[in-house]
């Protein structure tokens, strides 16, 4: 009885320890699974989903920093995936001087924004660990929806037509007689 006792006490020593300890690890592809999840949604609304190689593991207070290029007039959203040790995770995105953009600061686990680009050029984008048990895994997607649109001049097809931006007519030259 007494052996028998002993082996279910550390049986159920091993089984706390296994469950304790497998929590304690970050799990990355539990963080991608969460990320493509958010994805889905951005996926049927038009956006061409992306990782960006931003994928880790980190602990509370973690800072990372990446730069994705930006087009004029087309919607962006990054969306950070997380496993169950991340308790919070911001993202903040800053434009090409400094300014920030928008971010994402709720106290939910998840995180994602979205934004349309008023300019050509990158922006750099954090993401913040701000809370999580031991370490934590992260993955980042960004999503792309609409089409880079050249600047279009409108040609007169017999250049008769022409415009004067600064307001001010010439006067007209008379015809010279032959």
């Amino acid at each position: 009885m007494k052996m028998s006792h002993s082996i279910s006490r550390a049986a159920a020593a091993t089984a706390v320890f296994l469950f304790s300890a497998s929590s304690a690890f970050a799990d990355p592809s539990s963080a991608e699974e969460d990320a493509y999840s958010m994805s889905v949604y951005y996926s049927q609304r038009g956006y061409a989903m992306a990782p960006t190689n931003t994928n880790g593991v980190g602990a509370t207070g973690t800072m990372i920093r990446f730069i994705v290029p930006v087009s004029r007039g087309l919607d962006y959203v990054f969306l950070a995936g997380i496993d169950l040790a991340i308790r919070d995770i911001d993202i903040y995105v800053y434009d090409e001087v400094g300014s920030l953009i928008l971010d994402d600061r709720r106290p939910a686990r998840r995180a994602g924004v979205k934004f349309r680009s008023a300019y050509n050029g990158t922006v750099q984008v954090y993401l913040h660990l701000r809370s999580a048990e031991g370490l934590g895994a992260y993955s980042v997607l960004v999503g792309r929806r609409g089409a880079v649109r050249e600047s279009y001049t409108p040609e007169s097809p017999d250049a008769t037509l022409t415009t004067n931006p600064s307001g001010v007519t010439e006067p007209e030259t008379p015809a010279v007689p032959k």
